[in-house]
């Protein structure tokens, strides 16, 4: 009960009055009604909606938070799919074996490098393994027909290369040329005893342990390495290559010709077996043997003879050319 509300009725006893005896027990909630109790503070008035300018303005600004989260969520997911399925590597392997070959023919249009080696067998087994992006493959097409074998492989892209070990019959020819790389293409040839021609656009040739009565070519934009080569014909191009070291092995009355190209300053060594080759070379005097200027020295192990079947021709740029006996 408020003190402002006025009193119906004695609650207590009044002093001065007979003390009159009250029941504790007495219920009068039947009697005098429950109101709630009155305050003295302002009455609350619930908030006035807020305007239709305003609720549109809220939907507006609803709906843009929303699109502008979707739209950087979808650009992160494309992007991230951009990435794995353009631009992130994937490697695959394949073995492919085939017989009745003689000669083989392998072109390679893009990175990657091509190992082939000699062995006792009587097939052709070629183990690739491709770096690729999902939806740019390697694109390789080979075929098989008439003793021939050709395997023609293209990069699409610079993300992509393709590497090839292949194992081959000793006496099988063999053609293996990588072109239009842009980081590195290697060719390795090893244990082989027949005609040979390698060529490629950007990188090192190597080969080792080859003896064939057939022709030898070499063409590389990089360095390259021939150890025990014996050949009828031995022709080596490099163009831009830095370094070449030929070592000819074998009986002198097996070589023919052998003629070494470098197209810029180059540091050229060539190992022949001892005795009398007619030299010619571009520019005279940059041949050098034991003695200084081979063609003048004619009492080391490699000599001038100008009555000689067998021909080493050497064109240099400015550094000298050193040839050696074996």
């Amino acid at each position: 009960m408020s003190f402002d509300e006025p009193d119906d009725g004695l609650r207590y006893p009044a002093p001065g009055l007979p003390n009159t005896e009250y029941d504790d027990d007495f219920d009068d909630s039947e009697n005098e009604p429950t109101a709630p109790l009155p305050t003295r503070s302002r009455p609350v008035l619930p908030p006035e909606p807020p305007s239709q300018w305003r609720q549109r303005a809220g939907r507006v600004w609803r709906f843009t938070r929303t699109l502008a989260i979707t739209v950087l969520v979808l650009v992160g997911l494309g992007a991230v799919g951009n990435v794995l399925i353009n631009h992130y590597p994937r490697t695959s392997k394949h073995t492919y074996t085939y017989n009745n070959v003689q000669q083989m023919l392998i072109a390679v249009d893009g990175n990657g490098s091509i190992n082939v080696t000699g062995s006792d067998t009587d097939e052709v087994t070629i183990k690739s393994t491709d770096k690729a992006t999902l939806l740019e493959p390697v694109e390789r097409q080979i075929i098989s027909a008439g003793g021939y074998l050709l395997v023609s492989v293209h990069c699409p892209n610079s993300e992509c290369s393709s590497k090839y070990d292949i194992q081959v019959p000793r006496s099988m020819s063999v053609e293996a040329m990588m072109d239009h790389s842009s980081d590195q293409a290697d060719i390795t040839a090893t244990g082989l005893d027949a005609a040979v021609k390698l060529f490629t656009g950007r990188g090192n040739v190597t080969i080792n342990h080859l003896a064939t009565t057939s022709d030898v070519s070499v063409t590389a934009n990089g360095q390259v390495q021939a150890t025990d080569v014996s050949a009828a014909n031995l022709d080596v191009f490099a163009p831009i290559g830095d370094k070449i070291n030929l070592q000819v092995a074998g009986d002198i009355a097996n070589i023919q010709n052998i003629r070494v190209t470098a197209g810029q300053p180059a540091e050229v060594t060539l190992t022949v077996p001892a005795g009398g080759y007619r030299f010619s070379c571009v520019p005279a005097g940059h041949c050098t043997g034991a003695n200084g200027d081979i063609t003048q020295d004619l009492t080391s192990q490699v000599h001038e003879d100008q009555n000689s079947t067998h021909n080493i021709q050497v064109n240099v740029v400015q550094n000298t050319a050193k040839i050696q006996a074996d």
